[in-house]
């Protein structure tokens, strides 16, 4: 039977950095499965630049108006939200993440939705104190990784359960590329994410090895990014849609991936399942718990340092035979088990059995 759900997602603010395309490719998916979807955008504060705030904080008042324009931009994000949860009557609330959301508007939702209220969430809930107060008032909590279910359900959640990252395969699959597209992204190894210290560890050392190692996200450019690359030559450019990296993939022979610290328990990172659906041949960082989603060795080739990474970058690059036996059936697994389409029936599934 087809659901009206209310989908609440983040936009990046203007002139943001980020590539905020989870909410839409979630909607997609409900849509794909004959569902009835309203996404309710709300935009990240241009307050929320780190560079803009604190050069406002160093002119007169300019605390007190940061402080203001902060209150204001939240309070019509609230109501907003309230109003169209009372419009809308949604059999289910799907927020992603969620936790730009008080206690108290949360309660206002649940007084306007007849259905359910979920959160999924592709990053660390313990890290927002709002949300752990306000877990209790959401039916379901669903996370990308393990090592976050005991905690959430220590602070009150009532039905918390795993529930991977995904890939959208209308976006992310094999290209064929101009052959200008295909000069301009061509290297032999290519990672698409914003620049941490422990990344550029991982970069640093293949680009050494004499590996040509290509490198797209923010950050890279910094100063803080220099330093820890120790002069090596990898930036190609800023953040990029995903469209963009679906090209960037196809283009090139070796997809790295390199994850963030809150991935601690077969918490595998979106970036995974994106490469496998582009039909990359993925050189992916070790992370426990990954054999639950993946076969490493047969759809995925997993290291556990930066030295490692180099040995098996090379040996793939002199087996153009073995990665595309690798590549392939890793995308045959992406397709067939990790499609936000697949996500979704999982989510709602869960949400109708209760």
């Amino acid at each position: 039977m087809a659901m009206r759900i209310l989908v609440v997602g983040q936009s990046p603010r203007v002139f943001g950095p980020g590539n905020f395309q989870w909410p839409d490719d979630t909607v997609r998916a409900l849509r794909r499965l004959g569902h009835r979807v309203r996404r309710f955008r709300y935009r990240e504060s241009w307050a929320a630049s780190p560079a803009l705030s604190a050069g406002l904080q160093r002119l007169p008042l300019g605390g007190r108006l940061l402080k203001r324009y902060q209150q204001a931009h939240a309070c019509a994000r609230d109501k907003a939200l309230t109003l169209t949860s009372r419009q809308w009557r949604a059999d289910l609330v799907l927020f992603l993440n969620g936790d730009a959301f008080s206690g108290e508007v949360l309660a206002e939702v649940r007084r306007w939705t007849p259905g359910r209220l979920v959160s999924w969430w592709a990053d660390n809930p313990c890290a927002s104190s709002s949300f752990m107060r306000a877990v209790s008032l959401f039916d379901h909590v669903f996370v990308f990784d393990r090592s976050y279910l005991a905690p959430l359900i220590a602070a009150g959640g009532r039905s918390v359960h795993f529930l991977p990252c995904a890939c959208d395969e209308t976006i992310y699959r094999p290209l064929r590329l101009s052959q200008a597209a295909a000069r301009r992204f061509r290297c032999e190894v290519a990672f698409v994410a914003w620049y941490y210290p422990e990344r550029a560890a991982v970069v640093k050392a293949l680009a050494r090895s004499g590996i040509d190692v290509g490198v797209w996200g923010g950050q890279w450019r910094s100063d803080d990014a220099q330093r820890a690359l120790e002069g090596a030559r990898v930036a190609r450019g800023a953040a990029v849609s995903d469209r963009t990296a679906a090209r960037i993939y196809s283009a090139a022979t070796i997809g790295l991936n390199i994850h963030a610290t809150h991935s601690v328990s077969a918490g595998v990172n979106t970036r995974t399942f994106e490469l496998l659906a582009s039909g990359a041949f993925q050189l992916i960082d070790r992370i426990a718990g990954i054999e639950e989603l993946l076969t490493p060795g047969r759809e995925v080739v997993c290291y556990a340092s930066p030295e490692e990474a180099c040995v098996l970058a090379k040996r793939y690059l002199a087996d153009p035979d073995g990665r595309a036996a690798i590549a392939s059936r890793g995308r045959e697994r992406a397709l067939a088990e990790h499609t936000y389409v697949c996500r979704m029936r999982t989510l709602l599934n869960a949400a109708r059995a209760s």
